[in-house]
C-alpha cells in the first residue's frame, strides 16, 4: 500500500515531506545514496514506506521536480474510502464524512468521534492511488 509525501528528485521518487525552513527532506532505504550526498541516519520505520530510512539530504524546492502526496483509494460498493492498513488479501477502509448509517448498514464499526472502519477483502474493491500535487 503506497500512501504519504513523496519528490521526484534527479529523476527518481523518494518518500519526503517539508520541514519548518520550506526545504524538502528526502528519505532513502538504500545506504548507497550517501555517494550522492544522502547523510546515513538512525534506521527508523514510517507507513508509507516498507524498508527502514537509512539516509536523507534536504534540498531546496527549486532541485526537486515533484512534490505530491499519493493516497490508496477503495471503491466499495460504490463509495470511496481511504485505506489505511492491508494484511494478506485484506484492506482497512475508514469514512470520517457522509452518512453513519449507511456505514453502519455496510457493517462498518465506528473507531473514533466520526470515524467508521471496515476490513474487507481486497477482491471486493477496486483499489486506486489518488495523487494531489503540492506548489513548490
Amino acid at each position: 500500500m503506497k500512501d504519504g509525501q513523496f519528490a521526484i528528485y534527479k529523476g527518481k521518487e523518494y518518500s519526503a515531506w517539508k520541514n519548518n525552513q520550506e526545504k524538502i527532506v528526502l528519505r532513502s532505504t538504500d545506504i548507497d545514496e550517501v555517494k550522492e550526498g544522502f547523510e546515513p541516519c538512525e534506521p527508523f520505520i514510517i507507513n508509507d514506506v516498507e524498508e527502514p530510512i537509512v539516509c536523507r539530504k534536504i534540498v531546496e524546492k527549486a532541485e526537486v521536480k515533484e512534490y505530491y502526496r499519493i493516497r490508496t483509494i477503495a471503491i466499495y460498493k460504490g463509495f470511496k474510502f481511504q485505506v489505511i492498513d492491508e494484511k494478506d488479501e485484506e484492506i482497512s477502509i475508514v469514512s470520517m464524512i457522509g452518512d453513519y448509517r449507511m456505514w453502519k448498514s455496510m457493517g462498518m464499526k465506528i473507531i473514533d468521534k466520526g470515524v467508521y472502519q471496515k476490513w474487507i477483502k481486497k477482491s471486493e474493491a477496486e483499489i486506486e492511488l489518488e495523487k494531489d500535487n503540492y506548489d513548490l
